[in-house]
């Protein structure tokens, strides 16, 4: 086009920056952004909004804020282009000050940003917020919305409040694929496949079909509660009743339940046997289950499975670590972690949130900049004291780095779950339910340390992580340990 001595106007450069974004292509992008300001068009309105959009899909958040911030003019699509950028890079707070900032700027939200917005308070378990939000979607009227509507269930069932979840569900007037599934995700994240089984059903009488996301939360369920001959029934249904090709997220759902119940040789098959190649995610799920059940043989299969699919893949070199610690094999232990380094594989860091006031605080291991840092920290020395009596005892193995008992035992008093629940403890009335989430796993230690506060403080505990909902009260979890 250029060649040919035509000039780009705005729904070239859009186009254009939409196919660098679906090629998170962000060399090519800065080109473009570079040949937009040389046009001209740097501060039109649309050409803005496709910037924006673009950066977002090519993981670079700041230079999306950078173009927003430059503009002199924003839509209601600018803002919840950003906000949704936000939640999908695990900014959660960010996105909620930017809505905040968006109304005060009298930019009236739409259904989209209210969509985005209630994802960033499921992800963090900030039910405060989410109702404050669902205040003002009935004041505007779109509580009828589908999406909204949706959102709004998803929102509740994530931050661990089922019977709000179910009352917003119950209430939609037009319900579709999108509101079932939300409502059957809830349950299956909690395991309670009675009520997701429930769900289908009824999803079924109201005279809509099944889709590929509704077999995936069905299997989800049957993973979470080990239901082996349920989740084949389902996988079985889909493909010979319905005619539904399963997806590798089927197939890896499938080897989740397996490796959860056990039936290592099983799901390792089921990998092995796919139509299409396995992917990191499916090798990841068997060396879970590989580390749950000590299989160090078939889990360095994995690892190494793994490693070739991506060598800076930092979950499979710590899980890895974590069997050889379990098996008593801490040379090898240790090789792996020198692995890790050498291929530069960087674990994600570990963020919590949890919400007092209808304020959300974030935590980062090891966080002393949180103003109630004393409090936090002095309520944990005073639990672990308490929690020993009670039989628990510290998974020190779990720190790899060459410390004493005591620094280690006070390294996973540093772990992000443990500082979000302590400060909620520290901050809230007794009785009072404490929600928390975290962008990771749950680790063993948290979740048993957590087991036993709950029993001692006398509270229930809702923590979300990133694969299911946890729900801690008198001692036990709802996921029965089964994670």
């Amino acid at each position: 086009m250029q060649q040919q001595g035509i000039k780009p106007d705005t729904i070239t450069f859009c186009s254009i920056l939409k196919a660098c974004g679906s090629m998170t292509d962000t060399g090519l992008g800065r080109e473009i952004h570079t040949y937009i300001r040389r046009c001209g068009l740097q501060s039109d309105l649309v050409v803005g909004n496709a910037l924006i959009d673009m950066y977002v899909k090519c993981r670079s958040i700041e230079e999306a804020r950078l173009v927003f911030d430059r503009l002199p003019r924003r839509d209601v699509v600018s803002w919840s282009t950003l906000i949704s950028g936000y939640v999908q890079h695990e900014l959660g707070l960010e996105a909620l000050k930017l809505f905040n900032r968006m109304q005060q700027e009298g930019i009236k939200p739409d259904n989209g940003t209210f969509a985005s917005v209630l994802k960033a308070c499921g992800r963090m378990a900030a039910v405060g917020q989410g109702k404050q939000i669902h205040a003002q979607i009935l004041q505007f009227g779109l509580h009828s919305d589908v999406l909204v509507g949706s959102a709004l269930v998803d929102m509740y069932a994530r931050c661990g409040s089922l019977t709000e979840a179910r009352e917003v569900f119950d209430k939609l007037p037009n319900k579709n694929a999108v509101s079932w599934g939300a409502m059957m995700g809830g349950y299956a994240q909690l395991g309670n496949c009675t009520l997701a089984r429930q769900c289908f059903e009824d999803m079924q009488k109201e005279g809509l079909k099944p889709d590929k996301v509704t077999f995936l939360n069905m299997l989800v369920a049957c993973s979470h509660k080990g239901l082996i001959d349920q989740g084949r029934q389902y996988f079985k249904l889909m493909t010979e009743n319905y005619g539904i090709e399963p997806t590798i997220e089927h197939y890896t759902c499938m080897v989740d339940l397996f490796g959860r119940a056990g039936c290592l040789d099983e799901a390792e098959n089921m990998l092995k046997g796919m139509p299409m190649p396995p992917n990191i995610r499916g090798w990841g799920s068997l060396l879970t289950a590989c580390k749950t059940y000590g299989d160090v043989t078939r889990g360095r299969r994995c690892f190494d499975e793994m490693v070739k699919l991506d060598p800076k893949a930092a979950s499979a070199y710590i899980l890895m670590s974590n069997i050889y610690v379990d098996a008593s094999m801490g040379a090898d232990a240790q090789r792996i972690e020198e692995l890790r380094k050498s291929a530069g594989a960087w674990k994600k860091p570990g963020r919590a949130w949890t919400e007092v006031n209808n304020e959300v605080h974030g935590f980062i291991v090891d966080d002393k900049t949180h103003p109630q840092s004393d409090s936090i920290y002095a309520k944990l020395r005073q639990l672990s004291w308490r929690m020993k009596e009670e039989g628990y005892v510290p998974k020190v193995e779990l720190v790899l780095k060459p410390l004493s008992i005591k620094d280690k035992e006070d390294a996973l008093c540093g772990h992000v779950e443990k500082l979000a629940v302590a400060f909620g403890l520290v901050s809230t009335p007794s009785g009072t339910t404490l929600r928390a989430s975290k962008n990771l796993r749950v680790c063993n230690d948290c979740h048993s340390a957590t087991k036993i506060i709950s029993k001692l403080e006398k509270r229930e505990i809702i923590i979300r992580d990133a694969y299911r909902l946890h729900h801690f009260k008198d001692g036990a979890c709802s996921c029965e340990d089964y994670y």
